[in-house]
């Protein structure tokens, strides 16, 4: 699912004049009025000093807000040959809804541009992963180890804790869920595409579902509910919850929250049968990690039951779920401009 955001005529005269102009260090880029658009060109500290002028985007970073940025980086510091690099900040805490939006425009903003001016495409969720000298000389080191090259034998995770290193696995778990394999990929950023198998996602992750979680989806009708859990010991989906008829505005409180969560809800009187993963912050990591590189197994199953899952959405916790948002997903504005692939989200920190 692409975000129907295009780069505007502004961002491509600014990013021509940027690839021009050896002098700039950081194109900013944001997301208006239906368009990326161009933020103020940060300037080197000193000429081709890059780790010199990465404390400069302080400013620029906003805790809550996603953003691109486009880095020209000197071969070695204080060389005049330099290539660019693409990266997409989106925090952590950043809304739900700003994250679909940054990350479901991620590929557009690269392609547009054209992907073959990029060396490199990152993406951090924390601002010492854009600003902090040890993160770039960590991905070089680590490039340079995967290419058999330098000195560099070590990778980012080396140099992690055993925190570091599930919590590195959950974004890792994430982001293929969001953007990567091939095969079906669910959430922002992806499509649905056939597949066969009932319990088999394009991460090539297998899990069995018990009968009772089949049959409450066999049988889901307008205004209907079906939750699923996995069951972490076993490693089972199974049935959570099942209901006959909840409102859009009660949903939210059937949701868990302290645990993930899949749901399957047909809306009522519409055809429309929307998929919700809920994974609340406290969850444990082994949690996120297993329901986040599982949510297109889910889809598989519900499809296999002969569910049409035409919506997806998620959040970190039940009342992000609500009866507005849900409208929304369904019966989308129709005044405000061409067709979306869906409503664009509110301005993070609104």
């Amino acid at each position: 699912m692409q975000s129907g955001i295009a780069v505007s005529s502004e961002l491509h005269d600014a990013f021509n004049a940027f690839t021009a102009d050896s002098s700039l260090f950081c194109l900013p880029i944001t997301i208006t009025s239906e368009s990326l658009t161009p933020l103020p060109a940060v300037p080197f500290s000193s000429p081709n000093a890059f780790y010199a002028s990465l404390p400069q985007l302080s400013s620029v970073l906003q805790p809550k807000t996603p953003l691109y940025l486009i880095f020209r980086r000197p071969e070695s510091e204080g060389s005049s040959s330099s290539t660019l690099a693409a990266l997409t900040y989106i925090p952590s805490n950043a809304g739900v809804r700003a994250k679909t939006l940054f990350a479901s425009t991620r590929a557009t903003f690269v392609r547009e541009l054209g992907s073959e001016k990029f060396s490199e495409t990152i993406f951090a969720t924390d601002e010492d992963e854009v600003i902090g000298e040890a993160a770039w000389k960590e991905r070089d080191a680590e490039k340079s180890g995967n290419n058999g090259g330098g000195n560099g034998r070590f990778r980012r995770e080396d140099l992690m804790d055993d925190k570091e290193r599930e919590l590195e696995a959950v974004r890792r778990a994430e982001e293929e869920a969001r953007h990567g394999t091939t095969g079906r990929d669910v959430g922002i950023g992806g499509s649905l595409a056939a597949s066969g198998g009932g319990a088999t996602g394009g991460m090539n992750v297998k899990m069995p579902v018990d009968d009772e979680a089949k049959a409450a989806l066999k049988g889901l009708q307008q205004g209907g509910m079906v939750q699923l859990a996995i069951d972490i010991p076993t490693e089972t989906i199974k049935l959570a919850e099942s209901d006959s008829s909840v409102s859009p505005a009660s949903l939210s409180g059937r949701l868990s929250e302290s645990s993930p969560r899949y749901t399957l809800y047909h809306y009522p009187d519409s055809d429309a049968v929307i998929f919700i993963y809920t994974c609340p912050s406290n969850s444990s990591i082994k949690e996120r990690m297993l329901y986040a590189s599982t949510r297109r197994v889910a889809i598989d199953i519900a499809e296999a039951e002969g569910l049409n899952v035409t919506k997806k959405i998620e959040g970190s916790s039940p009342d992000e779920i609500t009866e507005a948002r849900l409208h929304e997903e369904v019966h989308p504005p129709q005044d405000d401009g061409p067709k979306r692939g869906f409503a664009r989200p509110r301005r993070p920190g609104r």
